[in-house]
């Protein structure tokens, strides 16, 4: 499973099956008519969590491409910068809340496979926008601590120069008008990591998209006696409301949506998809949170063309009631590889008279420059309260206790185009040491899309010893697939740098071509001596094409 920045897509007498319409024709007298044009609009959304105060982005330019192929410099992109850049604070666009960023933008008819969004980097001069915001970079992290002491960091964007790609089919039809919404999911795509024994974030987006034709709208609230906004004794916090699906292989169920609750209790769970072809489709709702035990809701109706105000389907008639639980938290035994691999924890019901199959609870990112978690992930000891959803009425839940025991979990681990790995130390239980750890084989990858190729070349100082520490920062569509330590690198021949080699990488061979299988790199390069007023970025320039097979040649100068 993926999860996900998504796009999520509506329009008017537009078909998503059409094919690529011809741009032009030619009459009987030779003269050539103007290309029938579409219109696109794209607003920004997210699915965020209670961790941070803030997520500010400074959205510059979207970019479209009918071929998956394209890598970003090819010629046939459309290219809409934006006159102004325009910040977003992602963390109040939740509960279907949307943004309008790009208006009335003018498509070619056809069918269009990538989108590129791309962003002010925060080590650009700080946009007006941003100063406007009162900010002080262009992308920004704002949290609070146990303390109620407040913070800010920068948020590190992966690519900066190529952009968020957003990959899917969508068509923009003559004289049709098509409303695109970019779905951020700050709650786990916004990444801890500790930079000089600072705090640093890093966003690493993973993408999916939905046809807002063929979408609808859930409602529902929480009982808030049970609840407050931190950790405190005796009573839930940091909920998380979530979408389940089936997954295409039937093996487990997707957390498909995510959204929060309001300080009322009460949470909204829109665009949900509705397949193709159908008026309705159904759904389980997860509630999960802190210090309190798993709700689950099943069988939700979702019917296309609701909306939060337009006949949504509630999932109770009265508020869910929380109960209080305990929790023991969770990491990695050692580096998970490739490092920017994210982790899934599942639990699966009993006693049902029926097959089941396990059910998303907790997911997480991996710190991508250690392979863990930057900090332990908490799971509940106490069992699910399941209940089918009533029409009208409030479900009867029952406590479940899952079949890998009370407190105990099914781990699996993902990256882009590597297989689903399942831990070795399954099922996960917990245990006398704090935290409980669990055990993962290196990812492998998907022999059924790609091949294991490798990137290689030289980093070089021209200045010995400029720097001493480093990371090797490897990105495919914008997001984060895996990094590895340079100090040994620049310390090499006198501290002038050396040779490096990423193995393991998704891509093609001779027989058998992966569209779309470009890598950048960057380096996060630094002194100890002053981590932060020396940390440095390079981009390597141009990007390693794995689509047949392994790269070499690529190179960087620091200094």
């Amino acid at each position: 499973m993926k999860h996900r920045n998504k796009i999520f897509f509506t329009a008017t007498a537009v078909s998503a099956a059409v094919m690529l319409t011809a741009c032009g024709s030619g009459g009987s007298s030779g003269s050539t008519s103007p290309a029938p044009m579409g219109t696109v609009n794209v607003a920004v959304t997210d699915a965020p969590t209670k961790d941070f105060d803030h997520v500010w982005v400074t959205v510059s330019e979207i970019r479209f491409h009918t071929s998956i192929d394209a890598n970003t410099g090819d010629p046939g992109w459309l290219k809409f910068p934006l006159t102004t850049p325009v910040t977003l604070d992602l963390a109040a666009l939740d509960n279907g809340a949307l943004s309008a960023v790009f208006n009335g933008l003018s498509l070619p008819a056809g069918t269009y496979q990538q989108i590129r969004l791309l962003l002010v980097a925060d080590t650009d001069p700080l946009s007006n926008s941003a100063q406007a915001q009162g900010l002080t970079y262009n992308d920004q992290v704002n949290w609070t601590d146990a303390s109620n002491v407040s913070h800010l960091a920068p948020l590190e964007i992966a690519a900066p120069r190529q952009g968020i790609s957003l990959d899917g089919t969508f068509t923009a039809a003559t004289g049709a008008t098509l409303n695109l919404v970019v779905d951020f999911d700050v709650g786990h795509d916004v990444v801890h990591f500790l930079h000089g024994g600072n705090d640093a974030f890093t966003l690493k987006p993973n993408l999916r998209y939905f046809d807002l034709a063929q979408a609808g709208a859930v409602t529902g609230s929480v009982d808030t006696t049970n609840l407050c906004t931190t950790a405190t004794t005796g009573c839930a916090f940091n909920l998380v409301i979530k979408s389940e699906e089936l997954s295409a292989d039937g093996s487990h169920h997707n957390a498909t949506r995510f959204t929060t609750i309001r300080s009322d209790g009460s949470f909204t769970l829109f665009p949900l998809r509705v397949p193709a072809g159908q008026t309705s489709t159904s759904i389980d709702v997860l509630v999960r949170g802190r210090d309190m035990e798993t709700i689950l809701v099943r069988g939700v109706p979702v019917v296309a063309g609701t909306t939060p105000s337009s006949s949504p389907t509630q999932v109770s008639a009265t508020p869910l009631p929380l109960t209080i639980g305990t929790e023991y938290t969770a990491n990695a035994a050692s580096a998970v590889a490739p490092t920017g691999a994210w982790v899934n924890f599942y639990q699966t019901l009993s006693s049902t008279g029926q097959a089941e199959v396990p059910y998303e609870v907790r997911y997480r990112h991996l710190d991508p420059f250690t392979g863990t978690f930057f900090q332990d992930i908490p799971l509940s000891l106490g069992p699910i309260h399941v209940g089918a959803y009533v029409a009208g009425g409030s479900p009867t839940l029952a406590a479940n206790t899952p079949v890998e025991s009370a407190g105990g979990f099914l781990v699996f681990a993902g990256d882009l185009a590597y297989t689903r790995t399942e831990a070795s130390s399954d099922p996960l239980v917990p245990g006398t040491g704090s935290p409980t750890l669990f055990t993962m084989p290196a990812l492998t990858v998907d022999a059924t899309v790609a091949t294991a190729d490798s990137i290689s070349g030289t980093i070089l100082q021209a200045t010995a010893n400029t720097y001493d520490k480093g990371e090797l920062v490897v990105v495919r569509m914008g997001t984060i697939v895996t990094t590895q330590p340079l100090d040994a690198v620049l310390a090499a021949n006198g501290g002038t740098g050396g040779t490096y080699t990423v193995a393991n990488l998704p891509g093609g061979s001779a027989a058998k071509t992966v569209p779309g299988a470009y890598y950048y790199l960057y380096a996060r390069v630094w002194n100890s001596g002053h981590p932060l007023l020396t940390l440095r970025r390079v981009d390597f320039n141009g990007f390693a094409d794995l689509r047949t097979g392994s790269a070499t040649g690529i190179n960087a100068t620091l200094n």
